[in-house]
């Protein structure tokens, strides 16, 4: 199997894992083949150990990840626990892929991790893929970029055994056939919506129903808790609006990191090419040189390449092309035009240059990198680079005399205001599920202000890290638990309620009607003016047509098909409240017709799932044959 797999490492699968690469360096960081030092394991694998640090790295950031997901900081032990088994579940099967990878001998070319990292979207600016960037990147990440590479080499190879297997398998051709009829049936239907709106009545309620329904219900009507916070906020970005800079200092900052923002020489360049390629005849290579030295012709009369290209596409000569590309670096381009590009001065022209897949006119754009890396050409971002230094500098000192004295004056934040330079800032009374803006709707920042015994002893919460330099120190004003509100205030409401029950059994009792004389052999148009409805009728719809109710489509699809021209009846509340009528009058099986893109379409989706559910087997069984220990008492 693993020999196949290494044949077969190729194809549909290597797009979609690499697509998930950052996902996967973000979980697992530097994997326990690194040694992440320390004494103290989690498990074994094969007799390799997983370190308590690497566990702790993992599970940290899936941690961070469900919160994320569920919107909530304070997860419940349960949710803890379970982010506790599922970190350890994916180490070890990383660990076992690991393992089966180098046992077998996989091996992925140094240029493929190189052209992995440059074609990853994080890694790039707007003018491709940026170095300093992938570096930045994989610092703040916790890890040296050789750790990275390292990573991702794994990963590539753990794509690469995965593909093998998902590669070798096939698809029936009747079970293809089957799945095309069922994707691709269609249906002959006739429906209604009953809309909720038009069954409430404007009757009147009385007091007495009023007061039951309030009596009733009285969650619907909760003014919920509410807090009232004033806290100081340390951001570093505010604080760098702050700082103030002259020429000389700017100077010494850019010199004192000139590899920051050093930059090999690059070169725009402009271009209009006719393709040839290494197998063309003469005769099309004398062509394509007949149609460049008419363009190089026009090029010396004193039109630009725009020009040139627009008067050959009106003339219908359309071998001719241009193309325009920013700041190329040396020795991406062939090696007759590399030459010219960087041994000219901007706006240079070449004469026509014959390369290996063609014949090129170049012309010499901007210049940045190289010589051209002074201090002028970057004093912008110097500048705002050295204000935000200068700011985390300030940052880290404000910050610890705002965590040391808003714990030692822990009943008030004005000792620490005064320290640090900031505004106390008061807010309005805000409850849980509120929609306060800014600051106030952190989930850090509500979870801490409806803290018990925050709000009961009055003091200053902790310094709560709401991102990298921007941390916020608060204390609980006041605090309203949550009352139900008096019925004077919720009268209106309570009214409305009850209208909308009203509609709703309205709404069911006459669907359910409706649904019985149709299941009587009523005909849809018998009941067209006795109920005031209107009905649709499509004939041979889809699955994803587009103008019929999706709701409807969905229970269309769901139900059985029509026996003995006898329809099926249906009646689905929708989630909105309505209703839908259908009658179901014909089923048609979907026609198979072979190499139509639809049909080639199914197959990979086919193939895909059984795919994964075939790989995910095939862990399982490679955690089962392996000696896995696992120490919970170090977790």
């Amino acid at each position: 199997m693993l020999g196949l797999i290494r044949d077969r490492a190729s194809g549909w699968i290597a797009g979609i894992i690499v697509g998930a690469l950052v996902l996967s360096f973000a979980f697992w960081g530097v994997s326990s083949y690194f040694g992440q030092g320390g004494n103290v394991n989690v498990a074994t694998v094969n007799g390799s150990d997983i370190s308590l640090k690497s566990f702790q790295q993992s599970f940290y950031t899936l941690r961070k990840q469900m919160q994320s997901m569920l919107q909530d900081d304070a997860l419940t032990l349960e949710e803890e626990n379970f982010i506790k088994e599922e970190t350890l579940r994916r180490l070890i099967e990383t660990e076992v892929v690991n393992q089966l990878i180098i046992d077998n001998g996989l091996r992925i070319a140094n240029s493929k991790v190189v052209e992995t990292i440059k074609a990853l979207e994080y890694f790039k600016d707007d003018e491709g893929f940026d170095r300093d960037k992938y570096e930045r990147s994989i610092i703040s990440m916790g890890m040296e970029p050789v750790y990275f590479e390292a990573q991702l080499r794994m990963d590539l190879l753990s794509e690469q055994l995965q593909a093998g297997l998902s590669e070798s398998l096939f698809v029936l051709e009747s079970e293809l056939q089957d799945v095309v009829r069922l994707k691709t049936q269609t249906r002959d239907l006739t429906y209604s919506i009953l809309n909720l709106s038009s069954f409430t009545d404007e009757g009147d309620v009385d007091d007495s129903e009023i007061e039951a329904f309030y009596k009733a219900n009285p969650q619907r009507f909760v003014e919920p808790e509410k807090v009232k916070i004033e806290y100081l906020e340390l951001d570093v970005n505010e604080l760098a609006k702050t700082i103030t800079s002259d020429e000389e200092s700017l100077i010494d900052y850019y010199n004192n990191n000139k590899d920051k923002y050093d930059v090999a020489e690059q070169r725009s360049i402009t271009k209009l090419f006719v393709k040839t390629g290494e197998e063309s005849s003469a005769e099309d290579k004398t062509k394509a040189k007949e149609v460049i030295t008419a363009a190089m012709e026009l090029v010396r009369e004193g039109k630009n390449f725009e020009e040139v290209i627009e008067k050959f596409s009106e003339e219908g000569k359309g071998s001719l092309e241009f193309s325009e590309h920013a700041y190329m670096a040396k020795g991406v381009l062939d090696k007759e035009l590399d030459e010219f590009l960087f041994g000219s001065d901007e706006g240079a022209i070449s004469d026509p240059i014959e390369t290996k897949n063609g014949f090129n006119i170049i012309k010499v754009g901007e210049i940045r990198g190289g010589p051209k890396n002074v201090y002028e050409t970057v004093a912008e971002q110097v500048a705002e680079d050295y204000k935000k230094s200068e700011a985390e500098l300030q940052f880290f000192e404000l910050s610890d005399q705002l965590t040391n004295l808003s714990y030692e004056h822990s009943h008030t934040l004005e000792v620490a205001a005064e320290a640090i330079g900031q505004e106390i800032i008061e807010s309005d009374y805000f409850s849980k599920d509120g929609t306060p803006e800014g600051i106030l709707s952190n989930s850090k920042i509500v979870s801490t202000s409806f803290d018990p015994e925050l709000i009961s002893n009055g003091q200053n919460s902790e310094a709560i890290e709401l991102a990298d330099y921007h941390i916020v120190a608060l204390r609980v004003l006041d605090h309203k638990a949550a009352t139900t509100k008096a019925l004077d205030d919720v009268r209106e409401e309570v009214i409305s309620s009850i209208k909308m029950e009203r509609a709703a059994e309205k709404i069911k009792e006459t669907s359910e009607a409706i649904t019985k004389q149709l299941k009587e052999g009523v005909s849809p148009e018998a009941l067209t003016i006795d109920y005031e409805i209107e009905w649709t009728t499509v004939e041979k719809v889809t699955r994803d047509d587009v103008d019929v109710n999706r709701a409807v489509l969905r229970s269309a699809f769901q139900s059985g098909k029509p026996v003995d021209d006898r329809p099926v009846i249906l009646s689905n509340r929708l989630g909105s409240g309505d209703y839908a009528i259908m009658l179901i009058t014909a089923a048609y099986d979907g026609e198979v017709v072979e190499d139509d893109e639809s049909s080639k379409k199914h197959d990979l989706e086919l193939r895909r799932n059984r795919g994964t559910a075939e790989w995910q087997e095939f862990i399982r069984n490679a955690r089962n044959n392996a000696n896995v220990k696992i120490y919970k008492d170090n977790i």
